[in-house]
């Protein structure tokens, strides 16, 4: 998930959680499926994806063999669980690196620990001295750019493309982007969602890059490809319920390639398989879908094909749709979409008790398409490196190899995967 990307809205967003209410006088409805989520149903999906990562190069990308057992271990639980289960084809571009290396003033840093190559990323060298870019996010950032230099840009405010090609258009050889990250365990992975950057852009730590900014030097390579892939999203539904109407939970099954990624998404993932199975075969209203989107890493590709692959009739019988994107946290701050529908987020803070902070998820995540189509969207989320208790990172092995089954906080994993069954199942029996 990439809710980093927003890292000034959700400044804001955490203010406004400290003086939001819930004044409705609706009724706490009942009865709840939740009890049925236990802990250690949830521990064994976890271990089951972690497992998988671990025979499959330390990942669960798309495209990879990790990613396909991913979504094998999830249509098979579906299935036994009585669900109809269903496989949709996504087409891709898989991304792979052959080689990297970068020297900042002269240090050769490490890949992973150091630095990372931005997913279609272009292949190339470049060489040169340090221009502060800004963000990077407007042309005018750019101005006076010199040939021989290399600007270097801020993350934040805008997506990686957008600072990628405006480095590209300014003529630069290729783009740094710092990131403020200080730990060791590593620099996050990141991607420009598609291909057609033809320079190199890399993403480089605050600490690897110490005091190298403006005129500072640096030398970067790039040697990667990117080509035709496949994954599958992993759609299932329940045979019982009012066929008119359907309400949809989902998450996404990849990893990044940097780690196995287990609270992102394992954690909701197993929440998912939870909730079919908390819920059963014959919801008490609409019917209910789970699915398990591809390629969210790479650009939310899986969610975008399918909700492009519906017609106006099918999204029309879509009553709602829940996102479950990093729900197991190991610093957690709970809370749900700020920006999504006002009625999907006081099902999900009744059912989950405890008053839930809001969080600001814009278009970081795979509800993004579905409320862009004017569906109604709600999702619970607990953090990736944000600050959070302590003003520790909220998860601070976000896309690192880290992201392994210790990372995950199973007593706030268990609250949200009983939240998000306990809210399917009332806005299924809502539904109208």
């Amino acid at each position: 998930m990439r809710l980093h990307l927003l890292s000034l809205l959700l400044a804001v967003a955490l203010l406004a959680a400290c003086n939001s209410s819930d004044t409705s006088d609706e009724p706490a409805p009942k009865p709840k499926p939740s009890p049925a989520i236990t802990r250690a149903e949830l521990n064994d999906h976890l271990e089951a994806l972690q497992r998988i990562a671990d025979h499959g190069d330390g990942n669960r990308s798309a495209g990879t063999p990790g990613y396909d057992a991913s979504a094998d271990y999830v249509a098979e639980r579906l299935s036994d669980a009585g669900w109809e289960v269903q496989r949709q084809r996504v087409p891709f571009t898989y991304f792979s690196v052959d080689d990297a290396s970068l020297k900042v003033d002269g240090r050769t840093l490490t890949r992973a620990r150091d630095f990372q190559v931005l997913s279609y990323s272009g292949s190339g060298r470049a060489s040169g001295s340090l221009r502060s870019a800004a963000y990077g996010c407007e042309a005018s950032d750019f101005a006076g750019l010199q040939p021989g230099e290399i600007p270097l840009v801020d993350r934040g405010v805008c997506f990686f493309r957008v600072k990628a090609r405006n480095a590209e258009r300014a003529g630069a050889g290729a783009v740094v982007v710092f990131e403020s990250v200080r730990s060791r365990r590593g620099v996050p992975s990141g991607t420009l969602a598609m291909p057609g950057i033809k320079i190199p852009v890399v993403l480089v730590s605050t600490r690897a890059l110490g005091d190298a900014r403006d005129g500072g030097t640096v030398e970067v390579m790039v040697d990667a490809e990117s080509r035709r892939g496949r994954a599958d999203n992993v759609i299932a539904e329940t045979p019982g319920g009012d066929p008119d109407r359907v309400v949809m939970a989902g998450g996404h099954l990849d990893s990044v390639a940097g780690g196995p990624g287990i609270n992102d998404n394992g954690s909701g993932v197993a929440t998912l398989i939870e909730v079919a199975e908390a819920i059963g075969t014959k919801p008490p209203g609409a019917k209910v879908r789970v699915a398990f989107w591809a390629a969210e890493e790479l650009g939310l590709l899986g969610s975008r094909h399918y909700v492009n692959s519906l017609d106006r009739a099918e999204k029309g019988r879509i009553s709602a749709y829940v996102n479950l994107d990093m729900v197991g946290s190991p610093n957690p701050v709970p809370e749900l979409y700020a920006d999504g529908d006002a009625s999907v987020a006081r099902i999900l803070q009744r059912a989950s008790g405890p008053k839930l902070g809001d969080v600001v998820a814009g278009q970081s995540s795979d509800h993004a398409l579905f409320q862009r189509e004017g569906i109604p969207i709600g999702g619970l989320y607990t953090g990736s490196s944000e600050p959070g208790p302590g003003g520790r990172a909220r998860d601070a092995c976000y896309h690192l190899a880290c992201d392994t089954t210790g990372n995950v906080n199973r007593t706030v994993l268990l609250r949200m995967a009983r939240a998000a069954a306990d809210a399917v199942e009332i806005l299924s029996r809502q539904a109208k």
